[in-house]
C-alpha cells in the first residue's frame, strides 16, 4: 500500500497542479472565446467555459454532473486501493484521480470547466479540452492496454 501511495499521490498532485496552473494562466491572459494560434491553425489555445462533460456532452444539470463526478472519483479511488502495485497501473490511476480533481475543482468553484486545448484543421475542429481531460484520457487508455495485455498473458 505504501508504494502505491508514494507513486500515485505525487502523480495525482502533479496533474492537479499542472491543470490548475494552465487554467489560471489561460483565464488571466485570454478573454473567453479568444483564440491564439500555437502551431498554425492545427493547434491553438481557445479559451472556453464548459458546463458539460467531456466533449461537451450534456448528461443533465449541475447536480447530475456533480453526482456522476463523485461516483467516478469514489470508484477510481476504491480501485486504486484494491489493485495490486504495478508501476504503470498506479501511474495511470494517479493521472485519472488528479484529472478528476482538477475538473472537479472547477465544477465546485465555477460550476463549469475551463477548456483551452484546441486541435483541428480549418473549420474541422476536435472538441476543446484541458490538461485534466488529457490526463484522464491517457490514464484510461493505459488501464485498457494493461487489461488487454493481462488478459492476453493469462491465455498463454
Amino acid at each position: 500500500m505504501k508504494k502505491k501511495i508514494l507513486l500515485g499521490f505525487p502523480v495525482a498532485l502533479t496533474v492537479l497542479f499542472l491543470d490548475r496552473l494552465s487554467k489560471v494562466l489561460i483565464s488571466r491572459n485570454m478573454f473567453e472565446g479568444e483564440s491564439t494560434e500555437v502551431i498554425g491553425n492545427f493547434f491553438r489555445f481557445t479559451y472556453v467555459r464548459n458546463p458539460f462533460a467531456a466533449f461537451s456532452i450534456n448528461f443533465g444539470g449541475y447536480w447530475i454532473m456533480m453526482a456522476l463526478w463523485a461516483v467516478a472519483v469514489v470508484f477510481v479511488i476504491l480501485y486504486f486501493y484494491r489493485t495490486e502495485f504495478q508501476w504503470v497501473k498506479i501511474t495511470a490511476l494517479g493521472m485519472i484521480i488528479g484529472g478528476a480533481f482538477g475538473n472537479g475543482f472547477d465544477r465546485i468553484k465555477f460550476r463549469e470547466v475551463t477548456d483551452f486545448l484546441d486541435f483541428g484543421i480549418g473549420r474541422n475542429r476536435f472538441a476543446i479540452f484541458n490538461v485534466a481531460d488529457t490526463c484522464v484520457f491517457i490514464g484510461v487508455c493505459l488501464l485498457i492496454l494493461l487489461m488487454y495485455l493481462e488478459k492476453d498473458e493469462a491465455k498463454t
